[in-house]
């Protein structure tokens, strides 16, 4: 009798010994918190990358899409880059909160996302601004139909892409160059700190609003200037993906290389006419 008690309490504290296992590795690994994702960087006004648990992904919003900054057409290509800065005004560096619909990627291996910081819908927003189209991707179209009726309102309100264009007035561009084109930037892979850099050679102020900067040799990106009057002797820098107020704080918002350092490439500047002012290549 007194062997078969025995045996009952050895069982019964070898089960409390297992359970006892499974739950701390439960919670070890179970229930830890997941790891919110990090943005680390914004691409376009459509796509970033983010940090999961030291993983690095791109998102693709969902349900969207905003003007794409290697567009040939200047004024969309300047969209672009509004579009661009407002995301990362959004969300750069931010930690959010992301959405499934039904897809997991896309053809690019890209994550499908709806996308959040705090209560703000980050998809939508860029809509309601008129920076991004409601675009319905089936079958992830969960949201859809608030999508387009932001759009509707963004329309209504001829902002954004929905903007009438008005013709401009024109300006005359005098001893304005292009003077450096710093081509091989040091920041590896995305070259975000190459930069063009331009002059006022001569003795007056020159207004260059509506000017236009590009790489003519691919034919984009293309960078518009807004209102902006530069003082005699006077240097900007227009930057491929970085700011720098000291230099006017222009940049192209691209998110890879632009200057080729192989074969290069030719920056040409245009009135706001569209009439050639001056090129350059190094």
């Amino acid at each position: 009798m007194t062997t078969i008690i025995e045996n009952i309490k050895l069982g019964a504290m070898k089960y409390a010994i297992s359970i006892l296992g499974l739950l701390i590795v439960i919670l070890s690994t179970g229930c830890a918190a997941p790891t919110a994702p990090l943005v680390t960087r914004v691409i376009d006004g459509d796509t970033i990358e983010v940090d999961i648990a030291g993983a690095i992904y791109k998102v693709r919003y969902i349900g969207i899409d905003t003007p794409e900054l290697d567009d040939k057409e200047a004024r969309l290509c300047d969209l672009a880059q509004e579009a661009t800065r407002y995301n990362r005004q959004l969300v750069g560096g931010k930690t959010i909160r992301l959405e499934k619909d039904i897809s997991e990627t896309d053809q690019y291996g890209r994550l499908l996302r709806y996308v959040y910081v705090d209560d703000t819908f980050v998809n939508a927003e860029l809509v309601r601004q008129g920076l991004a189209w409601a675009i319905s991707y089936p079958p992830d179209t969960k949201y859809q139909d608030y999508l387009e009726e932001l759009e509707a309102e963004a329309k209504k309100d001829k902002i954004g892409v929905w903007q009438e264009t008005q013709p401009l007035l024109p300006i005359i561009v005098e001893n304005v160059q292009i003077t450096y084109i710093f081509y091989d930037g040091l920041v590896p892979r995305v070259e975000s700190d190459e930069y063009v850099e331009i002059t006022n050679r001569g003795d007056h102020p020159q207004e260059i609003t509506g000017c236009v900067l590009t790489d003519i040799s691919e034919g984009y990106p293309s960078f518009t200037f807004p209102s902006c009057i530069l003082a005699p002797g006077k240097s900007i820098r227009i930057y491929t993906d970085e700011y720098h107020p000291e230099w006017g704080g222009f940049s192209f918002e691209y998110s890879q290389a632009i200057w080729n350092n192989t074969e290069p490439d030719v920056a040409a500047l245009y009135d706001n006419q569209g009439r050639e002012i001056y090129r350059k290549s190094y």
